[in-house]
């Protein structure tokens, strides 16, 4: 068993990763989507990991009814390291063939509390291709041009289809009103 500062070191970055990924969930009840994101965060982006860490570990540990794991059940957190440590090393049989259980375990402790964090990927704005120029209304032409303002702002359906007034008037043949 692990000493209680470790397990709760663990607890807090488990905490961190539940907080971004289940915002509707209390922060101490990690979720399944929170638990794949750890694991891929922390322990890399092996599939066969992954999916053994998903399937195997998470539904041996989690509450049956809630279908989360009480992360202030110390215990439970020590029971899921375990767990975690027997099946990275089935995974791994080449790398891991000869190191003890706990020794394993303690290799991906340390990788999780390495991570602290979760990685969290922003949008960036292109650097290449043409998208200032597709986002500028002022270089549209032909149809497209129609559907702005003189400011860049849509025109909604007026700009989207040609629009005129139904009421029998022919152009240069007599008057408003008249039907022919």
């Amino acid at each position: 068993m692990a000493s209680g500062s470790e397990i709760d070191d663990v607890c807090e970055v488990f905490r961190n990763f539940n907080i971004l990924n289940s915002k509707d969930k209390p922060p101490n009840k990690m979720t399944s989507k929170a638990w794949g994101k750890m694991v891929q965060d922390c322990l890399g982006k092996d599939t066969t990991i992954r999916q053994r860490m998903d399937s195997s570990v998470f539904p041996y540990v989690q509450d049956k009814t809630t279908k989360t794991l009480d992360l202030t059940d110390k215990a439970k957190v020590d029971k899921v390291l375990d767990k975690m440590a027997e099946v990275y090393k089935e995974c791994k049989p080449k790398e891991e063939k000869d190191t003890p259980v706990a020794e394993v375990r303690q290799k991906l402790v340390k990788r999780i509390l390495d991570k602290k964090n979760p990685e969290v990927h922003a949008t960036k704005i292109s650097k290449t291709g043409n998208v200032s120029g597709l986002t500028d209304t002022s270089k549209y032409t032909g149809a497209h041009k129609e559907r702005f303002d003189e400011s860049g702002k849509g025109k909604g359906i007026d700009g989207r289809e040609y629009r005129f007034e139904d009421k029998g008037y022919v152009t240069g043949y007599k008057g408003d009103g008249t039907k022919q």
